[in-house]
């Protein structure tokens, strides 16, 4: 049964890997100023609003990275890796709201979410930078960290039963 459920968590954890190191990279990019070119992968909408990010952004999207990956190790070797995940949704997370807070305030972007929005999916899929979009993707996030706690529950009672 849980091999129901792994599977498709891991490669959502592991698209979660691309798209944290592709986001940090590209910050990174821009902010260090390397001499890459950015226009063959990334709109030029998509550039500019990468270039209001900071080196706090671009940290904690390398760090969702790396524990999404470390999560997705520990998933498939049938070890625990909530709590990595945990720590990966925190940092994924944090950006977030960190860049929420330093375009404006938080709880007022917060209040001002259209629950409607959620009726139209192609609408949020096409603006993927508006604040209902950004937190569909932290609802996706929650949902595949359940699915990682029901699979660790579920190997944590293997493991206990054969006395490991």
């Amino acid at each position: 049964m849980t091999f129901v459920l792994r599977w498709p968590a891991v490669l959502v954890l592991l698209a979660l890997v691309v798209i944290s190191l592709g986001a940090a990279f590209a910050a990174t990019v821009v902010l260090a100023g390397l001499p890459i070119d950015l226009g063959a992968v990334l709109s030029q909408e998509q550039i500019s609003a990468i270039g209001t990010a900071t080196w706090i952004e671009a940290g904690l999207w390398y760090g969702a990275g790396l524990f999404f990956l470390i999560s997705a190790i520990r998933l498939i070797r049938r070890t625990q890796g909530f709590w990595v995940w945990l720590l990966g949704f925190a940092c994924y997370g944090g950006r977030w709201a960190w860049a929420q807070q330093q375009q404006g305030d938080l709880v007022a972007t917060v209040q001002g979410v259209d629950p409607n929005a959620y009726l139209k999916p192609e609408t949020l899929a096409a603006d993927t930078a508006s604040t209902e979009a950004q937190l569909a993707i932290l609802g996706i996030i929650l949902i595949v960290g359940l699915i990682v706690f029901i699979v660790d529950a579920a190997d944590r009672a293997y493991w206990n039963k054969h006395g490991a």
